[in-house]
């Protein structure tokens, strides 16, 4: 069993910002969600090479991007899904528009979202998918950023990034994280 969660906030005012790139992800692998608890879940089955399935969540929180931890961590405990077998996809402000990569626990950066996740869960052990969003014009302007819509140049790339991370995400669950970081993680997306 694997948890594959998306980063974002609920609501159509943000449906379409940078903070939303997780939820985007997940829509690419499903749009049978439903509730459960305090998120939007659909179940998923994924082929491995070997001819396996192997079943997991999506999960796109309802406690907005800053609580995501009060979501995850009852779904986790009820479905006794280890850290290394949760994928967290999200926003990052520390790579550009077409690059993504998969990391193994660490620090969570300010990013609230994580922060949650850490407290809820008791450990940073989890893994991420990190999505490009750029850095803000300045330190001051990164809540305006992350609740902004994308560039119209940027549309394109980030439309490829999205379908590249959804494909990514299935390699994790169904290979692991090291083949997926191997794959993806020196991987620059643009739309030549």
């Amino acid at each position: 069993m694997f948890l594959i969660v998306g980063q974002g906030n609920p609501g159509a005012q943000y449906a379409r910002t940078k903070h939303n790139v997780g939820f985007w992800v997940l829509d690419r692998l499903s749009s049978d969600f439903r509730n459960k608890g305090n998120a939007l879940v659909a179940e998923i089955k994924f082929q491995r090479a070997s001819g396996e399935w192997i079943s997991g969540l999506l999960v796109k929180p309802t406690t907005f991007y800053n609580a995501t931890g009060e979501a995850v961590a009852p779904l986790a405990r009820y479905y006794k899904v280890p850290p290394e077998r949760i994928l967290v996809v999200h926003d990052e402000l520390d790579l550009p528009p077409g690059q993504l990569r998969f990391k193994a626990g660490g620090s969570n950066a300010g990013n609230y979202g994580l922060e949650s996740l850490t407290a809820h869960l008791g450990t940073r052990d989890f893994h991420r998918l990190r999505i490009g969003i750029g850095k803000p014009p300045s330190p001051e302007a990164g809540a305006g950023w992350v609740l902004s819509g994308f560039h119209p140049e940027v549309v394109p790339i980030m439309d490829k990034v999205i379908s590249t991370a959804a494909e990514a995400a299935r390699l994790w669950a169904t290979e692991g994280l090291e083949a997926a970081q191997k794959k993806y993680n020196s991987l620059k997306i643009d739309v030549a």
